[in-house]
């Protein structure tokens, strides 16, 4: 499954750069490894999309765990090869 989801320019950089390999996300869409997701980067100051887009694949789901919101979830994630 793919989803689009918006990322801050500071963590778009570090996604890009490969320094960032773990999203924190509220589990609205049911994550799952295999997963595909498509992030836009998004200025909070201009309220607007920069155009820039990477896509990363979720490799590993962490759920349930103490010190974790149970309506939260960790996603590892690599570059799509």
């Amino acid at each position: 499954m793919k989803h689009e989801l918006k990322i801050h320019p500071t963590y778009y950089k570090d996604v890009l750069l490969g320094l960032k390999k773990t999203e924190i996300r509220l589990n609205d869409r049911n994550y799952q490894e295999r997963d595909l997701l498509i992030l836009n980067e998004w200025d909070p100051k201009t309220e607007k999309y920069t155009g820039y887009q990477i896509i990363r694949k979720v490799d590993y789901v962490v759920r349930n765990v103490p010190g974790l919101d149970p309506e939260y979830v960790a996603l590892q994630i690599s570059k799509v090869l």
